[in-house]
């Protein structure tokens, strides 16, 4: 299969010519009736042909929610966990493992990655987009590596703005509720005769988790303020040619709980405090060749900063005070013991007092009368990617499609914290997805994404997919994918290194007599062995798609083998990374639609998951029973009702169960519109989300807002 693949994309990558009387994409009859997607293959086809099982939230799904944060869709999705695990850090994931980590799942904003593979994570709170700008959502779900490269480990969400042109007057929105939600929204849209425009700028924050719980003796905190500006841009250049541009950025401030691992040998004076930054430039340009060949360039560069700062004082290990020998921790003495211990924490705690050399370093240090050892630190982190890729889409005959194309990126990743220092990544890839239709109820999509990088060598992504239409608007497929999750930067190259800021004059000025180093360093230090291969995973599928009237279903059966894991602890006191682990996933899933009337729409998901892990770890996130149901209800001109349920039986043992209640008007008045909408959140249970620390307050969270549009 990899030859045969292998084979068909060198082969159509230098393949310019097409026949003559074909046409491309299908004609508008041909899918009037039948739901079209784009992400799976990168082309567009009747949801009954695509090579895999995709969920599309549309604008009346999106409205319906009741969503007030972007992640907060994902619930809509079988198979998904989209809460926030961490605080105020939403984790949203396909057949979750890690339940922290976001980091085998590829997500897409009009086709710019906001995966950031220098510590792969996925930041949903920076994300620059407002839920009133997006068109609609496609998750593929399953391994999608064969149109988009490694990190399409899991899914992929492809998230598409709504167009510029469609966006023709001024909205200033706000929203209150209780839980601290304060959020604003101003949204300008401008059309002149060859192109569009729109800007918008948000701003919102809420309490997060607000039972005001004490972890440690320390108060939970977890608030939020996010700001963000995001912009899209169209120009006809010509009758044929399109340039698009795409910018924006954000500002985020998070309270951050204390450090567990510091809470043993730690007073703290200010607790953690994360500001983090971001901006993105996007430009894609478009060509129709003709109206079976499509050419697309696109570009982009982005950038973000994350610092989080907090203050503490180190206590005396011996009499478990503020004092100056807690400065012992920051030793160079302190730094041998450990090295000696192979790194080993707990007997280096265990043996901090006993040998020799600390000991005299702590006497030297007790008795030099400094002040306590109250000092800051300082956590950074630097991305920047720079990526150029070129796809063209071909209709090689009326049964024959191709999309190919390449693409070159630049990675940058920095931190003194975690990586001491800058490591960069430079990465290479071709890529095909050929759509053969051989006879008329048989289509077979062959893919495939060839990728080179620094870091983790060579890979090939392939999937094969043979989709049978029985009748029209039916079909069966059967797919077999692969997919890789490349090792990021901190995990090849970790390098931790615990810096004191602010530290008093008299320990600053002295350290090297007083510590025994100029630029004294926590004991404990993280280094990476490197070797690391990148994740694999082999997913295989039957799945069933069906469209009669004004119903829709689609059915998934598969079993995923997720190889060669990262699961063990990575983080600057654990440093356990080893291609060690497994995940072997095996189940159903099943979505339907059903527009009962024009003015009623029922969707309802369902999902049961078999999870068998090598680490328990990797089992905290999936819910072996899970579902969702939505109901909207377009009560008379202008009103709309909507209601949404959630379960999912268990996040980390705990039940997770929410319905949420959403009214809307909609009234014209004179020259402007305004809308009102009154939306309320309940939980069933008292259980916390995921983790014990994750408690609300109330079991009820609500929220007002106004729009008004000029």
């Amino acid at each position: 299969m990899r030859r045969s693949l292998l084979a068909t994309l060198a082969v159509t990558l230098v393949s310019p010519w097409a026949t003559a009387d074909l046409r491309w994409p299908p004609a508008a009859a041909e899918l009037s009736d039948m739901p079209v997607v784009l992400t799976p293959a990168r082309l567009r086809q009747p949801q009954t042909e695509v090579p895999g099982s995709v969920t599309v939230i549309d604008r009346a799904l999106i409205e319906a929610s009741g969503a007030r944060e972007l992640y907060q869709l994902m619930r809509l999705v079988p198979g998904m966990a989209a809460v926030n695990v961490d605080g105020n850090v939403p984790t949203v994931a396909y057949h979750p493992t890690q339940a922290r980590d976001t980091r085998r799942m590829l997500v897409l904003v009009d086709g710019r990655s906001v995966y950031q593979p220098g510590f792969a994570r996925v930041l949903w709170n920076d994300i620059p987009l407002a839920i009133a700008d997006i068109e609609r959502i496609e998750i593929s779900r399953g391994p999608n590596a064969a149109a988009y490269g490694a990190n399409a480990y899991t899914g992929i969400i492809n998230i598409i703005t709504r167009h510029p042109a469609d966006v023709t007057d001024t909205t200033v929105a706000a929203r209150a509720g209780n839980n601290g939600v304060r959020d604003v929204r101003l949204t300008d849209g401008r059309r002149w005769h060859s192109g569009a425009i729109r800007l918008t700028a948000t701003q919102r924050a809420d309490d997060g988790y607000d039972a005001r719980q004490s972890v440690f003796g320390y108060p939970q905190r977890d608030s939020k303020r996010i700001e963000t500006l995001d912009s899209r841009g169209i120009q006809h250049l010509s009758e044929r040619d399109t340039l698009e541009f795409f910018a924006g950025g954000s500002r985020s401030t998070l309270q951050r709980p204390a450090n567990e691992a510091l809470l043993d040998f730690v007073d703290y004076t200010e607790l953690p405090r994360e500001d983090n930054q971001a901006a993105f430039l996007q430009l894609r340009w478009s060509r129709e060749i003709s109206d079976r060949h499509h050419l697309r360039v696109q570009a982009y560069g982005q950038r973000s900063r994350s610092m989080t700062r907090q203050q503490l004082c180190t206590l005396d290990p011996v009499t478990g005070t503020r004092g100056p020998g807690g400065g012992i921790f920051y030793s160079r003495e302190a730094r041998e013991l450990y090295e000696a211990n192979g790194r080993d924490l707990a007997a280096t705690l265990a043996g901090l007092t006993a040998d020799p050399g600390v000991a005299g370093r702590y006497m030297v240090l007790a008795s030099s009368g400094a002040p306590a050892f109250c000092h800051g630190l300082r956590q950074d982190i630097r991305e920047q990617r720079a990526d150029l890729e070129i796809e063209d889409t071909l209709a090689l005959h009326d049964r024959v499609r191709l999309v190919s194309g390449a693409s070159i990126r630049h990675e940058r990743a920095s931190s003194q914290f975690f990586l001491r220092g800058t490591h960069e990544n430079h990465s290479h890839a071709l890529f095909a997805n050929l759509e053969l239709n051989p006879l008329d109820p048989l289509h077979i999509n062959l893919g495939g994404f060839y990728q080179h990088d620094d870091i983790n060598g060579t890979a090939f992504s392939p999937r094969l997919a043979i989709i049978w239409t029985p009748a029209p608007g039916h079909g069966v497929r059967l797919v077999r994918s692969e997919a890789v999750r490349s090792v990021d930067a901190y995990e090849d190259q970790a390098d931790t290194r615990v810096y004191p800021t602010r530290l008093p004059a008299a320990i600053r000025d002295n350290a090297a007599s007083l510590l025994g180093w100029s630029s004294p360093e926590l004991f404990v230090t993280q280094r990476s062995e490197g070797g690391l291969e990148p994740e694999r995973i082999l997913a295989r599928e039957l799945g069933y798609f069906g469209r009669i009237g004004q119903f829709e279903i689609d059915v998934r059966f598969f079993n995923e083998s997720l190889t060669r894991l990262i699961s063990r602890a990575v983080n600057p006191f654990v440093f356990e990374a080893r291609n060690a682990d497994r995940v072997d996933h095996r189940g159903w899933e099943a979505q339907w639609g059903w527009r009962l009337h024009r003015s009623h729409l029922l969707r309802v998901t369902a999902a049961r998951v078999l999870t068998d892990a090598s680490v328990r770890t990797e089992r905290r996130m999936i819910a072996r029973n899970s579902g969702s149901l939505l109901w909207r209800f377009d009560v008379a001109d202008g009103w709309l009702l909507s209601t949404a349920y959630y379960l999912a039986k268990d996040y980390n043992d705990f039940r997770y169960e929410q319905a949420t209640l959403q009214l809307a008007r909609r009234q014209r008045i004179g020259p402007t519109e305004l809308e009102l909408r009154a939306v309320i959140e309940h939980r069933f249970s008292d259980h916390p989300v995921v983790f014990q620390e994750n408690r609300h307050r109330d079991r009820s969270l609500y929220w007002l807002s106004a729009a008004l549009s000029f």
